[in-house]
């Protein structure tokens, strides 16, 4: 016997999608409002008369979409829409969030216990001293170096102190620029970076780029995200020297359903209520 998940009422649409349809316009259209539950699958299937896995399939696809939370022995709720918390970027001071000497409780934030046990041989869950690390190919892209070349690497991940939202920062510094030959001195302080990076390539300025992606490795526990349907925002603030190189790169990795971007200006101006979190 077919499966009528695979059957087409209409000119080949697939019955999951046809009821996947119904139930998105349903949800968009308020009829069930965020938190509540969705009826179970035995009355969605009595409803739209037809099997249990082909409202179950649908009920996948919504979840897969952010719209739906499936709590396994509880049944289908309607994803709780939080309050967007704002990111401000573009706007001087452009400050080292990750320097030993800034205080996250300036912003609201402190830096958070980790959400789960390290993997063998993972760097620790916040390494404000640098860890060195060799360059991807995505990083060796941005700075314009070969895969290899060594960064420095520091981060940390950071708890709102009023909602509990979570969000990552890193720092990724070329490496040659705050790090002496073994023979050769001392290595610049963390807490220095910033100035001796504009002191030995400034002026320095700075551009901001926003970009989403799905979450993967580890982001989804680190960050307290949903598990299914939740893009991570990305928020990359890039400091450049007066020829365009690339010399340090800061990003905020947030939950997409929890923070947005924003840049202030004359027309949109955003109180200090507003602002979570500037970068």
């Amino acid at each position: 016997m077919a499966d009528d998940t695979d059957t087409s009422p209409d000119k080949g649409t697939a019955l999951w999608r046809e009821i996947t349809d119904f139930l998105r316009t349903d949800i968009l259209d308020g009829h069930y409002q965020p938190g509540q539950a969705l009826p179970g699958e035995a009355a969605l299937a009595r409803t739209y008369a037809t099997s249990r896995p082909t409202i179950r399939k649908a009920i996948a696809q919504l979840a897969g979409e952010g719209l739906l939370t499936v709590a396994h022995g509880r049944g289908t709720f309607l994803r709780p829409l939080p309050d967007r918390m704002t990111i401000a970027i573009g706007r001087p001071p452009h400050e080292d969030l990750l320097s030993p000497a800034y205080d996250p409780t300036r912003q609201g934030w402190h830096i958070s216990e980790p959400l789960r046990e390290p993997s063998p041989g993972e760097v620790p869950t916040y390494a404000l001293e640098p860890y060195y690390t060799p360059a991807g190919l995505d990083d060796a892209n941005l700075f314009g170096i070969r895969s290899g070349q060594h960064l420095a690497y520091r981060y940390a991940f950071w708890q709102h102190q009023r909602t509990r939202a979570r969000v990552m920062i890193s720092s990724h510094t070329l490496l040659e620029l705050v790090r002496t030959s073994r023979d050769d001195g001392e290595d610049v302080e963390p807490a220095d970076y910033y100035a001796h990076l504009a002191k030995v390539r400034g002026p320095v300025t700075f551009t901001t780029s926003v970009h989403s992606r799905m979450p993967y490795g580890d982001a989804i526990t680190d960050l307290a995200m949903e598990p299914i349907g939740t893009p991570l925002l990305v928020v990359r603030r890039t400091m450049l020297d007066p020829h365009g190189h690339v010399l340090e790169v800061t990003e905020i990795e947030a939950p997409g359903d929890r923070f947005e971007a924003a840049f202030p200006n004359d027309d949109r101006p955003l109180s200090d209520d507003q602002i979570a979190l500037r970068l």
